[in-house]
Protein backbone atom coordinates (compact mmCIF):
# COMPACT_ATOMS: atom_id res chain seq x y z
CA UNK A 1 0.00 0.00 0.00
CA UNK A 2 1.40 3.38 -0.98
CA UNK A 3 1.67 6.18 1.54
CA UNK A 4 -1.02 8.84 1.26
CA UNK A 5 0.43 12.34 1.38
CA UNK A 6 -0.62 14.88 4.00
CA UNK A 7 -1.57 18.03 2.08
CA UNK A 8 -2.03 20.28 5.08
CA UNK A 9 -0.64 23.76 4.59
CA UNK A 10 3.09 23.16 4.96
CA UNK A 11 2.64 20.91 8.01
CA UNK A 12 5.11 18.03 8.16
CA UNK A 13 4.40 14.59 9.53
CA UNK A 14 6.96 12.09 10.78
CA UNK A 15 6.46 10.11 7.56
CA UNK A 16 7.18 12.96 5.13
CA UNK A 17 9.90 15.08 6.73
CA UNK A 18 11.98 14.90 3.56
CA UNK A 19 9.18 15.18 1.02
CA UNK A 20 8.22 18.03 -1.32
CA UNK A 21 5.52 19.28 1.07
CA UNK A 22 8.19 21.22 2.99
CA UNK A 23 7.84 24.11 0.51
CA UNK A 24 4.08 23.83 -0.07
CA UNK A 25 3.19 26.30 2.66
CA UNK A 26 4.89 29.30 1.03
CA UNK A 27 3.57 28.29 -2.39
CA UNK A 28 0.05 28.22 -0.97
CA UNK A 29 0.49 31.66 0.59
CA UNK A 30 1.54 33.03 -2.81
CA UNK A 31 -1.41 31.31 -4.47
CA UNK A 32 -3.87 32.89 -2.03
CA UNK A 33 -2.43 36.35 -2.71
CA UNK A 34 -3.03 35.85 -6.46
CA UNK A 35 -6.56 34.46 -5.96
CA UNK A 36 -7.96 36.60 -3.16
CA UNK A 37 -10.72 38.24 -5.19
CA UNK A 38 -14.42 38.06 -4.38
CA UNK A 39 -16.52 37.40 -7.46
CA UNK A 40 -19.40 39.79 -8.13
CA UNK A 41 -21.87 37.34 -9.65
CA UNK A 42 -24.85 36.11 -7.62
CA UNK A 43 -25.14 32.40 -6.88
CA UNK A 44 -26.86 30.13 -4.34
CA UNK A 45 -24.57 31.28 -1.52
CA UNK A 46 -23.04 34.56 -0.36
CA UNK A 47 -19.80 35.84 -1.97
CA UNK A 48 -16.63 34.69 -0.22
CA UNK A 49 -12.96 34.46 -1.16
CA UNK A 50 -9.69 32.81 -0.13
CA UNK A 51 -8.68 36.14 1.44
CA UNK A 52 -11.07 35.41 4.34
CA UNK A 53 -9.30 33.55 7.19
CA UNK A 54 -12.43 31.50 7.91
CA UNK A 55 -12.58 30.31 4.30
CA UNK A 56 -8.89 29.41 4.27
CA UNK A 57 -9.38 27.45 7.47
CA UNK A 58 -12.33 25.63 5.92
CA UNK A 59 -10.66 24.62 2.64
CA UNK A 60 -7.54 23.43 4.53
CA UNK A 61 -9.63 21.07 6.67
CA UNK A 62 -9.60 17.73 4.85
CA UNK A 63 -12.38 16.33 7.00
CA UNK A 64 -14.70 19.21 6.14
CA UNK A 65 -13.95 18.87 2.42
CA UNK A 66 -14.62 15.13 2.59
CA UNK A 67 -18.16 15.96 3.72
CA UNK A 68 -18.63 19.21 1.81
CA UNK A 69 -22.03 19.67 0.11
CA UNK A 70 -21.51 21.20 -3.32
CA UNK A 71 -24.16 23.44 -4.88
CA UNK A 72 -25.23 22.92 -8.51
CA UNK A 73 -23.28 24.78 -11.18
CA UNK A 74 -25.10 27.51 -13.08
CA UNK A 75 -25.15 26.52 -16.73
CA UNK A 76 -24.89 28.96 -19.67
CA UNK A 77 -24.59 28.45 -23.39
CA UNK A 78 -22.19 30.83 -25.11
CA UNK A 79 -22.31 31.39 -28.85
CA UNK A 80 -18.84 31.83 -30.31
CA UNK A 81 -19.46 33.80 -33.47
CA UNK A 82 -16.94 33.26 -36.25
CA UNK A 83 -16.34 36.65 -37.80
CA UNK A 84 -16.27 36.66 -41.57
CA UNK A 85 -17.73 33.17 -41.79
CA UNK A 86 -21.26 32.07 -42.64
CA UNK A 87 -20.95 28.73 -40.86
CA UNK A 88 -23.07 27.89 -37.83
CA UNK A 89 -21.97 29.41 -34.54
CA UNK A 90 -20.01 27.18 -32.17
CA UNK A 91 -21.81 26.73 -28.87
CA UNK A 92 -19.78 26.40 -25.68
CA UNK A 93 -21.27 24.95 -22.53
CA UNK A 94 -20.08 27.05 -19.57
CA UNK A 95 -20.62 26.41 -15.87
CA UNK A 96 -20.21 28.69 -12.84
CA UNK A 97 -19.77 27.20 -9.38
CA UNK A 98 -20.96 28.73 -6.12
CA UNK A 99 -18.63 31.00 -4.17
CA UNK A 100 -17.55 28.56 -1.44
CA UNK A 101 -17.32 25.72 -3.97
CA UNK A 102 -15.01 27.93 -6.05
CA UNK A 103 -12.67 28.29 -3.06
CA UNK A 104 -12.68 24.53 -2.49
CA UNK A 105 -11.90 23.89 -6.16
CA UNK A 106 -9.14 26.54 -6.04
CA UNK A 107 -7.51 24.75 -3.12
CA UNK A 108 -7.52 21.41 -4.92
CA UNK A 109 -6.47 22.99 -8.20
CA UNK A 110 -3.43 24.27 -6.30
CA UNK A 111 -2.69 20.85 -4.81
CA UNK A 112 -3.18 18.93 -8.05
CA UNK A 113 -1.12 21.44 -10.01
CA UNK A 114 1.64 21.15 -7.41
CA UNK A 115 1.83 17.37 -7.69
CA UNK A 116 1.36 17.44 -11.48
CA UNK A 117 4.37 19.74 -11.89
CA UNK A 118 6.50 17.33 -9.88
CA UNK A 119 5.26 14.30 -11.85
CA UNK A 120 5.74 16.09 -15.18
CA UNK A 121 9.30 17.01 -14.29
CA UNK A 122 10.19 13.50 -13.13
CA UNK A 123 8.65 11.94 -16.26
CA UNK A 124 10.18 14.42 -18.72
CA UNK A 125 6.94 15.97 -20.00
CA UNK A 126 7.36 19.35 -18.32
CA UNK A 127 7.74 21.04 -21.71
CA UNK A 128 4.84 19.17 -23.37
CA UNK A 129 1.65 20.29 -21.63
CA UNK A 130 1.91 24.06 -21.90
CA UNK A 131 -1.62 25.23 -21.03
CA UNK A 132 -2.85 26.01 -17.51
CA UNK A 133 0.65 25.82 -16.01
CA UNK A 134 1.78 28.02 -13.15
CA UNK A 135 5.49 27.24 -13.31
CA UNK A 136 6.48 27.92 -16.92
CA UNK A 137 6.29 31.72 -17.00
CA UNK A 138 5.13 31.75 -20.62
CA UNK A 139 1.98 32.46 -22.62
CA UNK A 140 0.58 31.46 -26.01
CA UNK A 141 2.88 33.90 -27.82
CA UNK A 142 5.95 32.21 -26.35
CA UNK A 143 4.63 28.76 -27.18
CA UNK A 144 3.74 29.68 -30.76
CA UNK A 145 7.24 31.11 -31.19
CA UNK A 146 8.77 27.92 -29.76
CA UNK A 147 6.77 25.80 -32.21
CA UNK A 148 7.60 27.90 -35.28
CA UNK A 149 11.27 28.11 -34.28
CA UNK A 150 11.38 24.34 -33.87
CA UNK A 151 10.04 23.91 -37.40
CA UNK A 152 12.68 26.26 -38.81
CA UNK A 153 15.45 24.36 -37.02
CA UNK A 154 15.00 21.53 -39.52
CA UNK A 155 15.86 21.71 -43.20
CA UNK A 156 12.64 19.79 -43.78
CA UNK A 157 10.07 18.24 -41.46
CA UNK A 158 6.60 16.77 -41.14
CA UNK A 159 4.14 18.75 -39.01
CA UNK A 160 0.89 17.40 -37.57
CA UNK A 161 -1.51 19.94 -36.04
CA UNK A 162 -4.86 19.05 -34.55
CA UNK A 163 -7.17 19.04 -31.57
CA UNK A 164 -9.44 16.72 -29.69
CA UNK A 165 -13.21 16.71 -30.12
CA UNK A 166 -15.16 18.35 -27.25
CA UNK A 167 -12.21 17.67 -25.00
CA UNK A 168 -13.68 18.51 -21.59
CA UNK A 169 -17.03 16.97 -22.46
CA UNK A 170 -15.44 13.60 -23.27
CA UNK A 171 -13.07 13.01 -20.35
CA UNK A 172 -13.69 9.46 -19.10
CA UNK A 173 -14.27 9.52 -15.35
CA UNK A 174 -12.69 6.20 -14.43
CA UNK A 175 -9.62 6.90 -16.52
CA UNK A 176 -9.34 10.38 -15.01
CA UNK A 177 -9.42 8.89 -11.51
CA UNK A 178 -6.69 6.42 -12.46
CA UNK A 179 -4.48 9.23 -13.78
CA UNK A 180 -5.10 11.27 -10.62
CA UNK A 181 -3.90 8.31 -8.53
CA UNK A 182 -0.84 8.02 -10.77
CA UNK A 183 0.10 11.70 -10.34
CA UNK A 184 -0.56 11.64 -6.59
CA UNK A 185 1.30 8.32 -6.31
CA UNK A 186 -1.46 6.62 -4.33
CA UNK A 187 -3.46 3.43 -4.79
CA UNK A 188 -6.74 5.21 -4.16
CA UNK A 189 -7.82 8.82 -3.83
CA UNK A 190 -7.84 10.23 -0.27
CA UNK A 191 -11.35 11.07 0.93
CA UNK A 192 -11.04 14.82 0.38
CA UNK A 193 -9.67 14.39 -3.15
CA UNK A 194 -12.38 11.84 -3.89
CA UNK A 195 -15.09 14.27 -2.73
CA UNK A 196 -13.79 16.86 -5.20
CA UNK A 197 -13.43 14.25 -7.96
CA UNK A 198 -16.95 12.93 -7.42
CA UNK A 199 -18.51 16.38 -7.55
CA UNK A 200 -16.60 17.57 -10.59
CA UNK A 201 -17.51 14.43 -12.55
CA UNK A 202 -21.03 13.65 -11.32
CA UNK A 203 -21.68 17.36 -11.22
CA UNK A 204 -25.15 18.86 -10.98
CA UNK A 205 -26.20 21.98 -12.84
CA UNK A 206 -29.10 24.41 -13.08
CA UNK A 207 -29.75 26.03 -16.44
CA UNK A 208 -29.77 29.83 -16.43
CA UNK A 209 -33.14 30.10 -18.18
CA UNK A 210 -34.78 27.84 -15.60
CA UNK A 211 -33.13 29.84 -12.81
CA UNK A 212 -34.54 33.10 -14.11
CA UNK A 213 -38.00 31.55 -14.15
CA UNK A 214 -37.52 30.12 -10.64
CA UNK A 215 -36.57 33.62 -9.44
CA UNK A 216 -39.91 34.93 -10.75
CA UNK A 217 -38.33 36.92 -13.56
CA UNK A 218 -38.52 36.90 -17.37
CA UNK A 219 -35.59 35.72 -19.50
CA UNK A 220 -36.59 38.24 -22.19
CA UNK A 221 -36.23 41.22 -19.86
CA UNK A 222 -33.40 43.49 -20.95
CA UNK A 223 -30.51 43.45 -18.49
CA UNK A 224 -31.91 40.49 -16.56
CA UNK A 225 -28.46 39.09 -15.79
CA UNK A 226 -27.24 42.34 -14.26
CA UNK A 227 -30.48 42.65 -12.33
CA UNK A 228 -30.15 39.21 -10.76
CA UNK A 229 -26.43 39.65 -10.09
CA UNK A 230 -27.28 42.59 -7.84
CA UNK A 231 -29.02 40.17 -5.46
CA UNK A 232 -27.20 38.60 -2.51
CA UNK A 233 -28.49 35.17 -3.55
CA UNK A 234 -30.10 34.18 -6.84
CA UNK A 235 -32.89 32.26 -5.14
CA UNK A 236 -34.43 32.31 -1.71
CA UNK A 237 -34.36 29.04 0.24
CA UNK A 238 -38.04 28.56 -0.58
CA UNK A 239 -37.50 29.17 -4.32
CA UNK A 240 -34.56 26.75 -4.28
CA UNK A 241 -36.60 23.97 -2.64
CA UNK A 242 -39.65 24.49 -4.86
CA UNK A 243 -37.67 24.29 -8.10
CA UNK A 244 -35.08 21.58 -7.33
CA UNK A 245 -36.65 19.49 -10.10
CA UNK A 246 -34.75 21.69 -12.58
CA UNK A 247 -31.38 20.45 -11.31
CA UNK A 248 -29.68 18.05 -13.73
CA UNK A 249 -26.94 15.60 -12.78
CA UNK A 250 -24.24 14.28 -15.10
CA UNK A 251 -24.59 10.49 -14.97
CA UNK A 252 -22.97 9.81 -18.35
CA UNK A 253 -19.62 8.66 -17.00
CA UNK A 254 -17.80 11.27 -19.10
CA UNK A 255 -17.21 15.00 -19.04
CA UNK A 256 -16.30 17.71 -16.55
CA UNK A 257 -17.64 21.28 -16.56
CA UNK A 258 -15.63 24.01 -18.23
CA UNK A 259 -15.42 26.98 -15.94
CA UNK A 260 -14.45 25.48 -12.60
CA UNK A 261 -11.02 26.35 -11.15
CA UNK A 262 -10.03 22.66 -11.05
CA UNK A 263 -11.10 21.64 -14.58
CA UNK A 264 -7.96 22.89 -16.33
CA UNK A 265 -5.44 20.94 -14.25
CA UNK A 266 -7.63 17.83 -14.43
CA UNK A 267 -7.44 17.99 -18.22
CA UNK A 268 -3.63 17.97 -18.04
CA UNK A 269 -3.63 15.09 -15.55
CA UNK A 270 -5.95 13.15 -17.87
CA UNK A 271 -3.35 13.32 -20.64
CA UNK A 272 -0.21 12.28 -18.72
CA UNK A 273 0.13 8.83 -20.31
CA UNK A 274 -0.68 10.13 -23.78
CA UNK A 275 1.84 12.96 -23.42
CA UNK A 276 4.54 10.65 -22.06
CA UNK A 277 4.15 8.05 -24.81
CA UNK A 278 3.93 10.53 -27.69
CA UNK A 279 6.90 12.52 -26.41
CA UNK A 280 9.01 9.36 -26.00
CA UNK A 281 8.38 8.40 -29.63
CA UNK A 282 8.79 11.92 -31.03
CA UNK A 283 12.04 12.48 -29.15
CA UNK A 284 13.38 9.15 -30.43
CA UNK A 285 13.03 10.69 -33.90
CA UNK A 286 14.66 13.99 -32.77
CA UNK A 287 11.30 15.79 -33.04
CA UNK A 288 9.16 18.10 -30.92
CA UNK A 289 5.71 17.58 -29.34
CA UNK A 290 3.65 20.30 -27.65
CA UNK A 291 0.05 20.30 -26.39
CA UNK A 292 -1.94 23.37 -25.37
CA UNK A 293 -5.13 21.97 -23.78
CA UNK A 294 -6.85 20.21 -26.70
CA UNK A 295 -4.57 21.74 -29.39
CA UNK A 296 -1.38 19.86 -30.19
CA UNK A 297 1.51 20.06 -32.63
CA UNK A 298 4.00 17.33 -33.58
CA UNK A 299 7.14 18.20 -35.53
CA UNK A 300 9.23 15.37 -36.98
CA UNK A 301 12.27 15.64 -39.27
CA UNK A 302 12.49 13.28 -42.23
CA UNK A 303 14.89 12.36 -45.00
CA UNK A 304 12.64 10.11 -47.08
CA UNK A 305 8.94 10.71 -47.73
CA UNK A 306 8.20 7.10 -46.75
CA UNK A 307 9.00 8.14 -43.18
CA UNK A 308 6.05 10.51 -43.25
CA UNK A 309 3.56 7.71 -43.86
CA UNK A 310 5.11 5.75 -41.00
CA UNK A 311 4.69 8.77 -38.71
CA UNK A 312 1.04 9.14 -39.66
CA UNK A 313 0.30 5.45 -39.28
CA UNK A 314 1.85 5.21 -35.84
CA UNK A 315 0.17 8.34 -34.49
CA UNK A 316 -3.34 7.55 -35.74
CA UNK A 317 -2.93 3.94 -34.65
CA UNK A 318 -2.03 5.04 -31.14
CA UNK A 319 -4.96 7.46 -30.95
CA UNK A 320 -7.22 4.65 -32.18
CA UNK A 321 -5.95 2.40 -29.38
CA UNK A 322 -7.28 4.98 -26.88
CA UNK A 323 -10.85 4.55 -28.13
CA UNK A 324 -13.47 6.18 -25.90
CA UNK A 325 -10.72 8.05 -24.01
CA UNK A 326 -9.78 10.73 -26.56
CA UNK A 327 -11.32 11.63 -29.91
CA UNK A 328 -9.59 13.50 -32.71
CA UNK A 329 -11.46 16.28 -34.46
CA UNK A 330 -10.75 15.20 -38.04
CA UNK A 331 -11.68 18.49 -39.70
CA UNK A 332 -9.14 20.29 -37.51
CA UNK A 333 -6.32 17.76 -37.88
CA UNK A 334 -3.94 18.68 -40.68
CA UNK A 335 -0.64 17.32 -42.00
CA UNK A 336 1.99 19.68 -43.40
CA UNK A 337 5.43 19.53 -44.94
CA UNK A 338 8.04 22.20 -44.29
CA UNK A 339 10.86 22.55 -46.80
CA UNK A 340 12.61 25.35 -48.69
CA UNK A 341 11.24 27.91 -46.18
CA UNK A 342 7.64 27.12 -47.15
CA UNK A 343 4.69 25.13 -45.79
CA UNK A 344 2.88 22.63 -48.00
CA UNK A 345 -0.37 20.75 -47.47
CA UNK A 346 -1.15 18.03 -50.01
CA UNK A 347 1.55 19.47 -52.26
CA UNK A 348 0.02 22.97 -52.27
CA UNK A 349 1.49 26.05 -50.58
CA UNK A 350 -0.25 26.56 -47.27
CA UNK A 351 0.23 27.92 -43.75
CA UNK A 352 0.05 26.53 -40.23
CA UNK A 353 -2.39 28.01 -37.72
CA UNK A 354 -1.39 27.51 -34.09
CA UNK A 355 -2.34 29.30 -30.85
CA UNK A 356 -3.70 32.40 -32.56
CA UNK A 357 -0.89 32.82 -35.11
CA UNK A 358 -0.23 31.64 -38.66
CA UNK A 359 3.10 30.66 -40.20
CA UNK A 360 3.83 30.12 -43.89
CA UNK A 361 7.37 28.85 -43.43
CA UNK A 362 8.86 32.30 -43.57
CA UNK A 363 6.41 34.88 -42.19
CA UNK A 364 4.52 34.88 -38.90
CA UNK A 365 1.22 36.75 -38.50
CA UNK A 366 -1.63 37.20 -36.05
CA UNK A 367 -4.59 35.12 -37.17
CA UNK A 368 -6.68 37.51 -39.33
CA UNK A 369 -9.88 36.43 -37.61
CA UNK A 370 -8.58 37.85 -34.33
CA UNK A 371 -8.05 41.27 -35.90
CA UNK A 372 -11.49 41.12 -37.54
CA UNK A 373 -12.99 40.27 -34.14
CA UNK A 374 -11.26 43.26 -32.54
CA UNK A 375 -12.68 45.69 -35.11
CA UNK A 376 -16.15 44.12 -34.91
CA UNK A 377 -16.35 44.35 -31.13
CA UNK A 378 -14.94 47.87 -31.01
CA UNK A 379 -17.42 49.15 -33.62
CA UNK A 380 -20.33 47.39 -31.95
CA UNK A 381 -19.44 48.96 -28.60
CA UNK A 382 -19.12 52.42 -30.19
CA UNK A 383 -22.46 52.08 -31.97
CA UNK A 384 -24.20 50.88 -28.79
CA UNK A 385 -22.97 53.99 -26.97
CA UNK A 386 -24.04 56.16 -29.91
CA UNK A 387 -27.56 54.71 -29.94
CA UNK A 388 -27.88 55.61 -26.25
CA UNK A 389 -26.74 59.15 -27.04
CA UNK A 390 -23.71 58.78 -24.75
CA UNK A 391 -25.96 58.19 -21.76
CA UNK A 392 -26.06 55.09 -19.55
CA UNK A 393 -29.38 53.42 -18.59
CA UNK A 394 -29.13 55.27 -15.25
CA UNK A 395 -28.75 58.64 -16.99
CA UNK A 396 -25.01 59.00 -16.41
CA UNK A 397 -22.88 60.48 -19.21
CA UNK A 398 -20.63 57.94 -20.93
CA UNK A 399 -17.20 59.22 -21.88
CA UNK A 400 -15.31 58.06 -24.97
CA UNK A 401 -12.36 57.50 -22.65
CA UNK A 402 -13.83 54.15 -21.66
CA UNK A 403 -13.83 53.01 -25.28
CA UNK A 404 -10.16 53.97 -25.64
CA UNK A 405 -9.36 52.30 -22.31
CA UNK A 406 -10.67 48.98 -23.62
CA UNK A 407 -9.65 49.13 -27.27
CA UNK A 408 -6.45 51.18 -27.25
CA UNK A 409 -3.11 50.62 -25.57
CA UNK A 410 -3.44 50.55 -21.80
CA UNK A 411 -0.68 50.39 -19.20
CA UNK A 412 -3.01 49.18 -16.45
CA UNK A 413 -4.71 46.29 -18.25
CA UNK A 414 -4.01 43.99 -21.16
CA UNK A 415 -5.81 45.02 -24.34
CA UNK A 416 -5.65 43.54 -27.81
CA UNK A 417 -3.38 46.41 -28.89
CA UNK A 418 -0.98 45.59 -26.04
CA UNK A 419 -1.13 41.96 -27.15
CA UNK A 420 -0.46 42.81 -30.80
CA UNK A 421 2.54 44.98 -29.93
CA UNK A 422 4.06 42.29 -27.71
CA UNK A 423 3.48 39.65 -30.38
CA UNK A 424 5.08 41.82 -33.05
CA UNK A 425 8.21 42.18 -30.95
CA UNK A 426 8.43 38.61 -29.63
CA UNK A 427 7.64 36.73 -32.84
CA UNK A 428 9.15 39.31 -35.21
CA UNK A 429 5.85 39.44 -37.09
CA UNK A 430 5.80 40.29 -40.78
CA UNK A 431 2.14 41.27 -40.72
CA UNK A 432 0.74 44.27 -42.60
CA UNK A 433 -2.71 43.94 -40.97
CA UNK A 434 -1.24 43.90 -37.47
CA UNK A 435 1.02 46.84 -38.32
CA UNK A 436 -1.96 48.85 -39.60
CA UNK A 437 -3.94 47.96 -36.47
CA UNK A 438 -1.17 49.09 -34.13
CA UNK A 439 -0.52 52.29 -36.07
CA UNK A 440 -4.11 53.35 -36.86
CA UNK A 441 -6.29 51.87 -34.10
CA UNK A 442 -6.95 55.25 -32.44
CA UNK A 443 -8.07 56.67 -35.78
CA UNK A 444 -10.35 53.64 -36.26
CA UNK A 445 -11.89 54.17 -32.82
CA UNK A 446 -12.48 57.86 -33.58
CA UNK A 447 -14.14 56.92 -36.90
CA UNK A 448 -16.37 54.37 -35.16
CA UNK A 449 -17.45 57.03 -32.66
CA UNK A 450 -18.19 59.46 -35.49
CA UNK A 451 -20.25 56.81 -37.34
CA UNK A 452 -22.19 56.12 -34.14
CA UNK A 453 -22.98 59.82 -33.70
CA UNK A 454 -24.11 60.17 -37.34
CA UNK A 455 -26.28 57.06 -37.08
CA UNK A 456 -27.85 58.33 -33.86
CA UNK A 457 -28.55 61.79 -35.34
CA UNK A 458 -30.14 60.27 -38.45
CA UNK A 459 -32.42 58.16 -36.27
CA UNK A 460 -33.73 61.15 -34.33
Amino acid sequence: MKYQKDDSQGQKTVSCHTCDLNCMGSAWDDFVKRHDETKSYAHFDLPVSLAMPSIQKYVLDKNKISQHSFYPFIHFQQNNSRYGKKTAKKIRELYYCSHLDRCVYQRYAFLLNYWYNIWASKNDIDDVAIAYRNNLGKNNMNFAKDAFDAICNFSQCFVLVGDFTNFFDNLNHQYLKAMMCKVLDVDWLPKDYFAVFKNITRFSSWDWKDLVKAAGESITEKGIRKKLNRKKRLLSKQQFRQNKKDIKTNLSGVGIPQGSPVSAILSNIYMVEFDKNIKTYVESKKGVYMRYSDDFIIILPYEDEHEIEAYKKLFFSYVGSMKDLIHLQKEKTSCYIYKDNAIYEDGVLSQISYLGFIFDGNNKKIRPRAITRYYSRMRRKAHTIGRRNWTSPTGRHISAKNLYRIYSENRKRQTFINYAKKAKQLLALNDREADALIKRHKHKIAMAIKEAQITNNEGE
